[in-house]
């Protein structure tokens, strides 16, 4: 539930990125019984809740990057932890300095948009979208409120930039064209014949079929009819249409027999612990820069994005300035 937009524009990319901001503590008349990692102000982070950010930012990173990415991804993610928790606490910290709140009827529409965003029509639909997400409504609820009063504290500290007219749009265009540049794809297509358990002669009788299949396909027979025929992929119904896949995004052999070869090209079957997959490529698509009508919207936002980034860390530069801060570096968790 990550792409939550409660704010102008350029605010965009920074409240994503805080939206399931650490649950701190404001001290108060509550006993603290467990050590703390950071002191903002009044608002602390205990072991046990840097034990858990940790944990669940390992956990989707682990869940969304690729498993040769996420050693290095673990690494930044850690480098920047600190920093992180530290602006966080500040933007928390200084709301309350400026009285900014959410109220419950924010908060409902905050929601509403939530569901409406994931095409979801039903709380029983919703309380399932969340177990899956390993949230409690609770969670959700109050993340997403730290998140709103976020928002506000932007909205009212920071200024927000006049939109680029299209003579700037283009002159960042032609300056930072590459920046947009397009890979070499491919549009493919696959059969896919599962491997059968048990009996061997039937793995044998499925891979002829696989092979009588590429056959076809190779002698001019209609692919997309074949897929919707023979195919046992989830693709089967859309006539095995893969969409485009961009050089480097396969698997190394596939990679090379696709970006290898002219569109038309029947490769296969590739034997796999699966089954036998058959690729046709329909299209090949050169790296290219796309036209600049057809990047202005993105520039715009780009630049949105880039000015408000700087206009971020120099006000959270500031607030450092003038708040009381203290890490106590013995009593972080090794996680």
């Amino acid at each position: 539930m990550t792409r939550l937009t409660l704010g102008f524009n350029t605010m965009k990319k920074l409240a994503l990125a805080i939206a399931f901001s650490a649950a701190a503590t404001s001290l108060s008349a509550a006993q603290v019984v467990e050590a703390i990692v950071l002191r903002v102000g009044d608002r602390i982070i205990t072991t046990s809740q840097y034990a858990k950010r940790v944990h669940d930012g390992y956990s989707e990173i682990e869940q969304t990057v690729p498993l040769e990415q996420q050693a290095a991804r673990k690494a930044e993610f850690k480098k920047n932890f600190m920093d992180d928790l530290i602006s966080e606490l500040l933007i928390k910290d200084r709301a309350d300095r400026i009285g900014v709140n959410v109220t419950e009827a924010e908060m409902k529409d905050a929601v509403m948009r939530l569901k409406e965003q994931y095409g979801i029509t039903t709380d029983q639909q919703f309380e399932e979208s969340l177990q899956k997400s390993g949230l409690t409504r609770a969670d959700m609820e109050a993340r997403l409120r730290d998140t709103l009063i976020s928002n506000k504290v932007f909205s009212r500290e920071l200024r927000n930039r006049e939109e680029l007219t299209d003579r700037e749009l283009r002159e960042r265009y032609d300056r930072e064209k590459e920046r947009y540049r397009l890979p070499e794809r491919a549009r493919l297509r696959e059969i896919v014949v599962l491997r059968p358990e048990g009996n061997p002669g039937n793995a044998q009788k499925a891979e002829q079929k696989a092979n009588d299949i590429a056959t076809q396909a190779r002698n001019g027979a209609d692919f997309a009819k074949l897929a919707q025929t023979f195919s046992e992929s989830g693709s089967k119904d859309k006539g095995g249409d893969l969409g485009e896949v961009a050089r480097g995004e396969l698997l190394p052999d596939l990679d090379k027999a696709v970006f290898n070869n002219p569109a038309g090209t029947v490769i296969g079957p590739l034997n796999t612990k699966s089954g036998w997959h058959i690729i046709k490529v329909e299209t090949r698509l050169p790296s290219e820069v796309p036209a600049f009508e057809s990047l202005k919207d993105k520039i715009r936002k780009d630049a949105g994005d880039d000015a408000f980034q700087r206009d971020f860390k120099a006000y959270i530069e500031r607030l450092r300035k003038d708040a009381y801060i203290q890490i106590n570096e013995k009593n972080i968790p090794s996680v």
